[in-house]
Order: structure tokens, then sequence, then C-alpha cells
């Protein structure tokens, strides 16, 4: 990749590090996965517990979501892009497949069956919506990023981890429990981010999907912490259900942010903004 296949969002005064990280950071967090994944596997064929299990790709399973705005400018290096991505977290429900397999849990293998179904069809809607949709046709006009990620939501994903992973390290490290990837944090510092822009929301479906995907979160991390609490598997399960299921809302969350119609129109939203600040003002 050169460096003119890396764009800059209009008006935005975005460093060249910056840029770079927003494509790297997902690549990481792939390859953080499948390792994690392929540790779990070879954990579940040791007769010795494991003090790590989950916890890097945990850490960084965030930035694998914010892969729908990589500023790459070139449509075929993007396609290309997103198959990477798609191939590196789709080996790691392997890898994790595999260690359910083996353990004859018949429950965890149809939640990462369906992790890999998630995956596919977010990185096949990913692709219509970047690289087919991703500059202007005869018919159609092209798909814009509306949701974008600037430098301060880094900055402030970093600082929120630190406080939230203190909470969740002792867990991880705790020879009692068998982790893996967990996503519902990434899924809680996603709702805030996705939660800045709800007043420029327009359509009734983007708005019920951030909703639902604010309970779902919700239940997902209560039932994880009454699983360490209780040792009760039911609520292992509903935390597993949960995530899967917040993860099908956050990509169809993201996936809509690139329609427009789901938005108010930009006057509108302009007006809004001088008449916030006159208020403040005042």
């Amino acid at each position: 990749m050169v460096k003119n296949d890396i764009e800059r969002s209009e008006g935005e005064n975005q460093d060249k590090f910056f840029l770079w990280a927003m494509v790297i950071l997902p690549i990481l967090s792939m390859c953080a996965y499948v390792a994690d994944a392929f540790y779990f596997y070879h954990v579940a064929h040791e007769t010795t517990p494991s003090l790590y299990e989950g916890l890097l790709s945990t850490i960084l399973i965030l930035f694998a979501y914010l892969q729908y705005c990589a500023p790459i400018k070139s449509r075929g290096l993007r396609l290309a892009y997103y198959i990477l991505l798609y191939i590196l977290i789709e080996v790691g429900h392997i890898g994790y497949l595999l260690s359910y397999t083996y353990k004859k849990n018949l429950f965890s293998v149809m939640i990462f069956i369906g992790w890999m179904l998630c995956d596919t069809c977010f990185t096949a809607a990913l692709i219509y919506c970047r690289v087919y949709r991703g500059c202007e046709r005869k018919c159609e006009s092209k798909l814009d990023v509306h949701i974008e990620v600037e430098n301060k939501h880094i900055f402030h994903f970093i600082s929120r981890l630190d406080v939230i992973l203190a909470l969740f390290i002792p867990v991880f490290l705790n020879e009692d429990f068998s982790t893996t990837t967990r996503d519902n944090i990434a899924f809680f510092l996603l709702f805030d981010f996705f939660s800045e822009k709800y007043e420029h929301f327009s359509s009734i479906w983007i708005k019920a999907c951030l909703y639902l995907f604010a309970a779902v979160t919700t239940v997902s991390i209560a039932c994880e912490w009454l699983y360490f609490g209780f040792h009760t598997d039911i609520f292992h399960q509903i935390t597993d259900v949960a995530e899967l299921v917040g993860a099908c809302l956050c990509n169809s969350l993201i996936i809509m942010q690139f329609f427009p119609y789901h938005f108010k129109p930009r006057h509108l939203q302009e007006m809004v903004h001088r008449l916030q600040v006159v208020v403040v003002g005042t």
C-alpha cells in the first residue's frame, strides 16, 4: 500500500499516524483473535489450567468493528483488506469451534457457527457498501461513512478500556474460569460512540437498533458477572447468546449508517447545531 492509497475525510485534519493506525489496528485485532483462539485450543488439550485465555483479543477486538471506516482510497485494496480481515476472523472462529468440538460442548459449537454466519454477512455487506457502492454509479449514488472515527475517539476508547479492564483482568487470570474472547467490553464502548450521533438519526430503524444494542449489551455484561459470582452455566449461556445478538445489532448499525436516509438532512443538522450554540451562549 503506497502513500496515495490512504485518504483523509473531507474537512478533517487527521494526521498520518492516525490514518495508518485505523488500517493497522483492525489487522492486529484479528491476529490477536486468531492467536487467542488457537491458544484456547491448545489449553483444551492440557490437563493443567491456564492463567491466560482471551485477554489480548478482548482488549483489541474493539478495533475490528472499526474496520468499516478504514481510510483506504483504492477500491481494489479495500476489497483485499476486507477479505483479509474476514479470513483472519473466520480462522479464529474455527479455532474456538475446534476447541468446543473437542470438549463436546454442542451449545458453544452452535454459538460459534452463529458467529461465522454473522461475520460472513457483515463482510459481504461491507464489501457492498464500501467497494461496490464506494463510488458514483450511473443509477446509484455513492455510499459514505456517516459515523466517522476521529483521533479523539481512539484516545477516548483507550482511556475507557483502562478502567473497564481493571475490573475484568482478575477474571481472565483466574484459573477457575475458562474464558474466551469477549466482545461485550467493545460493545459498551461502541454504544457510547454511536450514541454521540443519536441527534442526527432520522430513521426509526437505526434508533431502534441502537436501543436494542444497548439493552442486549447490558444483559450480556450483567449475566457475565452473575456467572462469575454464582458459577451457574445458564448465565454463561445467556451471555454467549446476548453477545452474538449484540454483534448482529452492532453490525446492522454499522451498515445502516452508510445509508443517508437514516440521518437528518445536513442542513437540518447544521441548523440544530447553530441553535445549540446560541442556547449555550445565552
